[in-house]
């Protein structure tokens, strides 16, 4: 009798990145900041970004390069599915983890831009970023084959590796807005020069 290999010990990857993701979605909407209605969050992102690079600043700059790095992931990953890199280079997987996890977080963080500000708080965005990649090892175990042959051991491993770089890209931006946040909070200390006239 024909058994798909998601019913094998495999499955274990497929519930463990469910429970990941639904536990990750939770503790980011616990966390002050959590943008509001996330079902809103692409139509708020397309509206955001088509406004903001109409103003031609340096906000617009900003989301040109966001949608630059986009444009670049998508075609690495593509090149890596298609050329076969994931499996001859061993770190391609994670650098298009990594990158993706970057450019994700730093699309949130500017479409909630204004969010971020008002509360001061952008740690929202790691646990975003968890559940997120979590949801797509999910849509992976689903809908993709490649792991089919994989023992539980590799896909295990696999997977957690994803997730990590995923984590770390989200975490860089995260860091770097959290510092600049700070380094805004932090009182200016006004120099005065002596007045020796006194």
């Amino acid at each position: 009798m024909f058994a798909l290999p998601h019913f094998s010990s495999r499955i274990v990857v497929g519930v463990g990145s469910s429970g990941i993701a639904v536990v990750g979605w939770l503790f980011a909407r616990s966390i002050r900041g959590f943008p509001t209605d996330p079902h809103l969050w692409l139509p708020r992102l397309v509206v955001r970004s088509v406004a903001d690079i109409r103003r031609l600043d340096r906000i617009a700059v900003v989301w040109m390069g966001l949608i630059a790095w986009s444009v670049i992931v998508t075609a690495l990953h593509f090149a890596g599915l298609t050329l076969e890199i994931y499996s001859a280079i061993s770190w391609w997987d994670l650098l298009t983890h990594s990158m993706s996890g970057f450019g994700i977080a730093a699309l949130a963080v500017i479409t909630h831009r204004d969010r971020v500000a008002m509360y001061g708080s952008v740690w929202w965005v790691v646990p975003t970023i968890v559940a997120i990649g979590a949801g797509f090892e999910v849509y992976e175990f689903v809908f993709k084959a490649f792991w089919h042959e994989w023992t539980l051991q590799m896909y295990v491993v696999d997977t957690v590796v994803d997730l990590g770089m995923n984590t770390l890209g989200g975490t860089a931006v995260t860091s770097i807005v959290s510092s600049y946040l700070t380094a805004l909070d932090r009182p200016q200390m006004r120099s005065k020069s002596p007045n020796h006239a006194e």
